[in-house]
Parts: structure tokens; C-alpha cells; sequence
């Protein structure tokens, strides 16, 4: 068993690449059938899987952080046991995208909150206990909206299938009460401002390669849910609230952008540029139109991506610091010009720059949003100015000015992750159509929501 606890890191990031793998031959045009067979069927529920364009780009996205957080998982106490839970939990997420069944996404969806919740308890930083507890006060309130909203939902329809629900909805009056209450369960993961109150803490207090599963798994899991259940199947119930959600949407974006340029913990900063991403997404996932449900994808898969290698490099310069803290670093780009090159392009992409992936994806979403959102979008958009003051002045509190503390260069497994990630999001950004085209119209929910 010794020599199993060895591998187990090695393992855990084949298998998240593997997954990585059967995404993107899908996306490539390899199509599989769907299955569906009954496990409850006095419920209702049956096992409905399937991995369409749409899924498998998100599920690409959670293989590549997986892969991320299983090599970035160096110095751990009880290794089978972490990667066992860390193994767990991709299976738990991956789980969500292909479930086509709402009791079964239920399952999934809740299931995933076991290993996370023991990775955070048993090995993040001193806080980890009650950044726990605030995360399963947050995440199991939200669930038990959601099991609500599901469950009269079946009720009402007699099934839990999500195509057999596309076909017979829920009357358009009728549809605000259980759209409301099933996005109340989503957006607490997203996190949609105001329900972000677990978040901060968590990342702060998390190990780095779970700050990267909750950022950029976690966070692309809500998007997904949000445009495969109340938007696909409530889309009346989703245009009354579309105003109100949208101004919500776009407080959010800008309080996030706003904290995190007084925040000097490079954890508590990248936790409030999350939300501030988060909340773009969720504005053009509000908006309801086709650009912006597309923008919204590709704007939450970037911000995983990014969110990711920032995690990734703000580990490293703790590293080399013996802090998270702007104040103890200093310099660095001296003697880690390669990291101060990897810093600079994550911090390139958090701002949105065109030629990132990050430009493409807010630009798309807001994009989508102002033709029915104009005043939100508005507001939104002063996202990409805020970003610029906390991107650019932590790289300059990091890397410029005295030198505080000398550190190595990129070490190889720092590279490993780093490099892979970073082109990807350049070879988006210039290119954007070798994502946002895979996903055919087909495969997003009905657009027109806004009548």
C-alpha cells in the first residue's frame, strides 16, 4: 500500500485528464447514445445520462482543474484518503453534468458536498472549521430550496426527466415560484450576490487545490445547472425576474471587483474576482438571449481556467514568500522572471484583455445582456476597470519595486500546470470560436426569453 499512497497523486490527475479526454473527443464530434433506464420508478426517477456539447465543455473544464489541483497537491498528510476524496468529488461533479434527471442531479449534486467538505475540515488553515460550518449552512440551505422546487415540480408533472419537463411545462403563470426557488438552490454555488457569504471565508481558509475545485468546478457546475433547469425549464418564470435578477447580477459584479482592490491576501483577492466573474456570468445567464447564454458559457469556463492558474501562482509566490500577504513580497520578477511572466498573463486575462479568453467571455456575455439589460450592463461593465486596480496592482506589489525576498524560478510541476493552462486561455482568446462553436444552438435552452 505504501507504493499506492506514492501514485495516488499521479492517478488522481490521469484520471481528471482522462476525463478531459472524452469531453473533448465529443466535442471533436465522437457522439455516444444517451441511457436511460428506471431506478425509482414509483417516483418517477430514472437513471437519464447523457454528455451533450454543452456538458462535455464544462466537463472538459473540471478535468482540467481536477488535473490542476491533484499535481498542485504536493505536501499532504493521509494521501489515500485525500485522493480518494478528491477522486469523489470529480466523480461527484462530473456526475451533475451528465445526469438528465433532476432526483439524480439531486443526488449528485448534494453528494459533492461530503468530500468537500472533508478536504476543507481535515486539511485547510486555521479557520477551517468554521469556514466549513458557513459552507454547509449556505450550501444545504440551498439545497433544500432546490429539493423543494424539484419535487413539486415532479409533483406536478409526474416525472423527474428533464426533456420529458421540457415538453409539458409548468403553465407560464405558474412557473415564477418554482424557477425562483430551484435558482435560489443554484446560485448559492455560482456564488449570485447576495448568497456569497460562504465564499471568502472558504477560499481563505482552504487548501489551494480546493479553492480551485470550489472557483472553477464548482462555480462552472452552477452555470451549467442554471442553463440546463430554471432556464430551459421556466423560461416564462426566468423573464419576470430577468430585472431583478439582472440588477442583483450586476451589484454583485461590482461590489466583488470593489473588495478585492482592498484586500491584501492574494486568496481573499482572487475569492471576491470570482464573485465579481461569477456575477457576469450570471448576468448573461439572467438576460436570457442566445449571445448571451453562450457568452455566459464561455465566460465560466475562462474564469475557471483563469481562476485556476492564479490559484496555482499565488500558492507559488506564498511559497516563496512564507506568506499570502502583498506585504511580505516584493521584487520577485528579479529572480522569478518566468513565474513574473505566468503572473503577468493571469492577471492579463482576470482583466479582461483582449487576446485572453477573458475578454471573449465578457465580452459575449455583456454583449447579449445590454440589448435587454441595458442599465445593468452598464454597471456591469465597470468590472473591467475595477479588475485593472486589483490585477495590476498586485502584480506590481509582487513582482516590482524593492526586492523584499528572493525566491526560485517556475519549479517543473509549477510549469506542468501553469503552462498548459495559460496557453489554452491565449489560444481562446485569439480564437474563441474553437469553443464557442462546438456548442451548436440545439444544445442551449430556448433563448428568447424575454418576450
Amino acid at each position: 500500500m505504501p507504493r499506492l499512497s506514492r501514485w495516488s497523486r499521479a492517478l488522481s490527475a490521469i484520471a481528471a485528464l482522462a476525463v478531459t479526454a472524452v469531453a473533448m473527443a465529443l466535442l471533436a464530434g465522437v457522439r455516444g447514445a444517451p441511457l436511460r433506464f428506471g431506478w425509482a420508478g414509483a417516483l418517477g426517477a430514472g437513471s437519464a445520462v447523457d454528455l451533450d456539447e454543452l456538458s462535455a465543455a464544462f466537463v472538459a473544464l473540471t478535468g482540467i482543474a481536477f488535473a490542476a489541483g491533484a499535481l498542485a497537491s504536493e505536501r499532504v498528510g493521509h494521501r489515500r484518503a485525500y485522493f480518494a476524496l478528491w477522486d469523489l468529488l470529480l466523480a461527484s461533479l462530473i456526475a451533475t453534468f451528465v445526469a438528465r434527471d433532476l432526483l439524480l442531479f439531486f443526488v449528485f449534486w448534494d453528494a459533492a458536498l461530503v468530500p468537500i467538505a472533508l478536504l476543507m475540515w481535515q486539511w485547510g488553515d486555521r479557520d477551517r472549521r468554521g469556514a466549513t460550518q458557513r459552507l454547509l449552512i449556505h450550501a444545504l440551505t440551498g439545497s433544500a430550496l432546490l429539493l423543494v422546487g424539484i419535487v413539486s415540480l415532479a409533483v406536478a408533472r409526474g416525472t423527474f426527466d428533464i426533456d420529458a419537463l421540457a415538453a409539458r411545462r409548468v403553465p407560464a403563470p405558474a412557473q415564477l415560484l418554482p424557477a425562483m426557488l430551484v435558482l435560489a438552490g443554484l446560485a448559492v454555488r455560482l456564488p449570485v450576490f447576495p448568497l456569497h457569504g460562504w465564499l471568502p471565508r472558504t477560499i481563505a481558509s482552504a487548501p489551494v487545490p480546493v479553492s480551485i475545485a470550489v472557483l472553477a468546478a464548482m462555480s462552472a457546475s452552477a452555470t451549467y445547472a442554471i442553463l440546463r433547469i430554471p432556464v430551459y425549464l421556466f423560461p416564462d418564470g426566468m423573464t419576470a425576474a430577468a430585472p431583478l435578477l439582472g440588477a442583483l447580477a450586476a451589484v454583485g459584479a461590482a461590489y466583488g471587483a470593489l473588495v478585492a482592490t482592498r484586500e491584501t491576501d492574494l486568496r481573499r483577492i482572487l475569492a471576491f474576482a470570482g464573485l465579481a466573474q461569477a456575477n457576469v456570468v450570471a448576468l448573461g445567464l439572467f438576460a436570457g438571449t442566445e449571445t448571451s447564454l453562450r457568452g455566459a458559457m464561455f465566460a465560466s469556463i475562462s474564469n475557471g481556467l483563469v481562476i485556476a492558474a492564479a490559484l496555482v501562482l499565488a500558492a507559488a509566490i506564498a511559497r516563496r514568500t512564507s506568506s499570502y500577504s502583498l506585504a511580505r513580497a516584493g521584487g520577485l520578477s528579479a529572480s522569478a522572471p518566468a513565474l513574473a511572466g505566468c503572473f503577468t498573463i493571469a492577471a492579463f486575462a482576470l482583466i479582461g484583455l483582449p487576446g485572453t479568453s477573458g475578454f471573449a467571455g465578457m465580452l459575449l456575455a455583456l454583449a447579449g445582456a445590454y440589448e435587454r439589460m441595458p442599465a445593468s450592463t452598464a454597471v456591469t461593465s465597470l468590472v473591467w476597470i475595477v479588475s485593472a486596480v486589483f490585477a495590476l496592482g498586485a502584480l506590481r506589489r509582487v513582482f516590482h519595486g524593492p526586492p523584499l525576498v528572493r525566491g526560485g524560478d517556475l519549479r517543473a510541476v509549477e510549469a506542468l500546470i501553469l503552462v498548459p493552462i495559460l496557453a489554452l486561455v491565449i489560444v481562446l482568446g485569439v480564437v474563441p470560436r474553437l469553443l464557442s462553436d462546438r456548442v451548436p444552438p440545439s444544445a442551449l435552452p430556448a433563448a428568447e426569453l424575454v418576450r
